[in-house]
């Protein structure tokens, strides 16, 4: 096909053609199943060339942190779709994936254009899980780094229609991810055996910059053990872990894995002191359990203007709005950018109902203080959101934007709630 196409642009000349003598011809050609087949090739031809420019193409190497090139690790594009106010996954990074050859090199062809991507790394399993961390990618005389924070530690970049990035370096750190090896025991010393268990895992950095929280489910074998993964990163940890059972609960000291450290053993003894067994739905327990990991929350007051904030556990809005009221308080009202940072600041990255709600009037915005609405952060499109939301009345605190909800759709299990000054504790409170 394409010597056919050559050969007619090389003539000099094309041959005349006499008035009907085209139309004749065509006709001829169209009952000549060969050059309909000719015309379906050319057209695959031209349509192919044309998606090929809008593809875009990936390839370089992977290096460990002394430059060696890491052979049989697999090399990913995870895609993002990026909107007003967020960024969500596009799909997984499966269908473009390629594993480095011995030369620790990497080819991904044939990728779509997209605003936001990032690189995903995954090295063989064996054994022990391990952990891959991106420390750079090197594009040409450009090298991208992940902000230092255990929450923003992904690098992301655009990638245009037809871009071709070759020779891309990209250094990696592969770590056996540590795990804690767990015996639970009853007070008088039986191992809990066979049964699943409720955990919550909390864990900071030594700079205090970094925190984090997670919930699980995990199951004791016969001699009352299980194992749990924790999370890793740069700078040094260290963790908390609770545990509830049937009303039960226990909890480590905090405790810090050595450099190299693959394992730690640890030894949890449940009290025995059970909270009622109406108390103990999975939404209760797992409230429970969190403010048992907490110390008492303690009153804390902003300099700019003088109002005293605390955070609550609470199993839903409705309790924390009553816990609110027995201490004189309200759900937290943000008037300002800065005070919406200090919030953020101050109580961390974890979700909270907040005092904005439309649930008296729909589409009425208040705050559960009464004051007036001088500020809103919402997150996602600033067109929609705060407008007709029907059944979701409620606001949460997602690390410094507000998210709309309905009462029921979400399992935060804290707020913050606030008063206009600092508390009085009387002698007889104190004792």
């Amino acid at each position: 096909m394409c010597l056919t196409i050559l050969a007619l642009a090389r003539n000099d000349s094309l041959p005349t053609l006499k008035k009907g003598a085209f139309n004749m011809n065509f006709q001829s050609f169209r009952k000549n199943p060969g050059f309909l087949i000719w015309i379906a090739m050319f057209w695959v031809l031209v349509s192919s060339s044309a998606f090929a420019q809008e593809w875009s193409s990936v390839s370089g190497f992977v290096v460990n942190e002394f430059r060696d090139p890491i052979a049989g690790i697999s090399v990913g594009l995870q895609l993002y779709e990026v909107f007003a106010g967020g960024i969500v996954e596009r799909g997984g990074a499966g269908g473009w994936q390629k594993q480095t050859d011995a030369a620790g090199r990497f080819s991904i062809m044939n990728i779509i254009p997209a605003k936001s991507v990032r690189f995903a790394i995954k090295g063989e399993k064996k054994g022990d899980k391990t952990e891959e961390q991106i420390l750079s990618i090197e594009i040409g005389k450009l090298t991208l780094y992940p902000r230092d924070s255990m929450y923003f530690d992904i690098i992301r970049f655009s990638l245009d229609r037809g871009t071709k990035i070759e020779n891309a370096i990209i250094a990696v750190k592969t770590d056996i991810r540590p795990q804690a090896r767990v015996r639970v025991v009853f007070a008088d010393g039986r191992p809990v055996t066979n049964t699943q268990i409720h955990t919550r895992m909390l864990r900071w950095s030594l700079g205090r910059n970094g925190y984090g929280s997670a919930d699980s489910t995990e199951q004791t074998d016969a001699e009352g053990y299980f194992v749990k993964d924790l999370m890793m990163d740069d700078q040094p940890q260290f963790y908390v872990l609770g545990i509830a059972y049937e009303g039960l609960f226990a909890k480590t000291p905090a405790f810090i894995l050595h450099e190299g450290q693959s394992q730690t053993h640890l030894l949890l003894t449940l009290n025995d002191n059970p909270i009622p067994p109406d108390e103990r739905s999975p939404e209760q327990m797992t409230t429970a359990l969190a403010a048992f990991l907490d110390p008492p929350a303690m009153w804390v007051v902003n300099p700019t203007n003088g109002h005293a904030y605390k955070r609550i556990y609470c199993h839903d809005i409705a309790d924390a709005m009553a816990q609110a009221a027995a201490e004189n308080a309200y759900l937290v009202s943000i008037n300002d950018p800065a005070e919406n940072e200090w919030v953020r600041e101050a109580f961390g990255r974890e979700y909270f109902w907040i005092g904005l709600s439309d649930a008296e009037k729909e589409g009425q915005w208040q705050w559960h203080s009464g004051e007036p609405i001088t500020y809103t952060n919402w997150l996602g499109n600033p067109e929609l959101a705060g407008k007709n939301t029907e059944e979701k009345d409620y606001i949460i605190f997602a690390d410094g934007r507000w998210q709309i909800v309905a009462e029921g759709d979400s399992k935060v299990i804290g707020a913050i709630i606030e008063r206009a000054d600092m508390p009085v504790i009387t002698p007889s409170e104190r004792n």
